[in-house]
């Protein structure tokens, strides 16, 4: 168990909480589990008195199979002995139906609300740790080296070699895990022609051709930590509908990543309530301002009504986390946050273009963890 984690989640607690997602299980107690849960009530009620009466402040509940060494571990249908009364237990949107009524059929005194807003945990690992970055970064450097491979087998297929989508897809896959990667964190895109218009297009056996956009978007894990990447190269050449769209968002991609540096970003300052962590700071860049700088760019070539999603997500244990690059979003940028810049246009029946690299906050700048050349002229193979 990461007792440092452990304790500042307590720190921010109003209520005890039952986590459930297996990523944050994974950031407090740093092994995964088949099933468990583990309950974590707040420091002002973890106090020795408590726990003379068989109260415990962390809790491990399961079905009995999986244990923690030095965690006191229990049957999730006895959650309610570790509740007092006058105490609420907070549950959150990845809990099932099913397991609500259970815990309540098997407790019926227990208060218990149920939210679908994020899990405190959610907020606490969106500032990452050194670690947790060099870990991305490491995920990052996995990526940078499939793509050069992937462009190296490009210029082999009018030899037959990898010829379509889905063909593609599969050596991006295995290159990645020879690489050095644990596994994907998310199947492999590749889109092109018309398909390049759907931004999660799954990959189909339709031949690669000249002259046609192929979105390559693939990430991978490394002791746990994601990835994200995505170019968008063209066979021989790109037609000048094509070329002009790719250049626009080259250039929303690089005035996103500048208006973050310019604007500056707010050091990191941790709230005392964990689902307000990203609205802690003040006159910081949000991610709405982000995003609509993107939008502002692409209007310029009126390509503006082709941008589809978001700009951006937050990715570390999960491919995608807080914060978000979006048209809503209030989140505010901090140092040691990770997220994605991806703009992207997508013409129906003509194709599409996307561009996408992590980057993190480091002393109010955005730094990138690999440099793989987002130069039009760098991606016609």
């Amino acid at each position: 168990m990461n007792l440092k984690r452990v304790k500042y989640l307590q720190s921010v607690l109003n209520n005890p909480i039952l986590i459930k997602k297996k990523e944050n299980l994974l950031y407090l107690l740093e092994r995964s589990f088949l099933h468990g849960y583990l309950l974590v009530k707040p420091r002002k009620h973890a106090e020795s008195k408590a726990e003379k009466r068989g109260r415990k402040s962390v809790v491990f509940l399961g079905d009995g199979l999986e244990r923690i060494e030095g965690l006191h571990s229990d049957f999730l249908k006895n959650v309610g002995k570790y509740i007092r009364r006058s105490e609420t237990l907070e549950v959150f949107g990845e809990f099932t139906y099913a397991e609500v009524k259970y815990i309540k059929f098997k407790n019926p005194k227990l208060r218990l609300k149920v939210t679908i807003k994020h899990d405190p945990v959610d907020h606490q690992r969106v500032i990452k740790e050194p670690a947790e970055i060099a870990n991305v970064r490491r995920s990052m450097q996995i990526v940078e080296k499939v793509f050069r491979m992937v462009k190296t087998e490009l210029k082999n297929t009018d030899r037959g070699r990898i010829n379509t989508e889905i063909g593609l897809a599969k050596f991006i896959e295995s290159a990645g895990l020879r690489m050095g990667a644990s596994e994907l964190a998310f199947p492999a895109i590749v889109a092109s022609g018309a398909n390049a218009a759907v931004p999660h297009h799954v990959p189909s056996s339709k031949r690669l051709k000249a002259g046609e956009s192929i979105i390559l978007d693939f990430g991978f894990k490394y002791k746990n930590y994601c990835s994200d990447f995505t170019r968008t190269v063209f066979l021989k050449k790109a037609p000048k509908r094509l070329a002009e769209a790719y250049n626009q968002v080259e250039k929303a991609y690089n005035e996103s990543i500048f208006f973050v540096s310019l604007r500056g970003v707010h050091p990191t300052k941790q709230s005392n309530a964990g689902n307000r962590l990203l609205r802690s700071a003040r006159n910081g860049i949000t991610g709405n301002q982000v995003y609509q700088k993107s939008v502002d760019i692409l209007k310029e070539k009126h390509l503006d009504k082709y941008f589809i999603h978001s700009l951006g997500h937050g990715t570390g244990l999960e491919i995608h986390e807080l914060p978000n690059l979006s048209p809503a979003s209030k989140d505010i940028l901090q140092d040691g946050m990770i997220f994605s810049i991806e703009p992207g246009v997508y013409i129906p029946k003509v194709g599409g273009i996307r561009i996408e690299d992590l980057v993190y906050l480091e002393g109010g700048k955005v730094k990138k963890f690999i440099n793989v050349s987002t130069k039009l002229t760098e991606n016609i193979i």
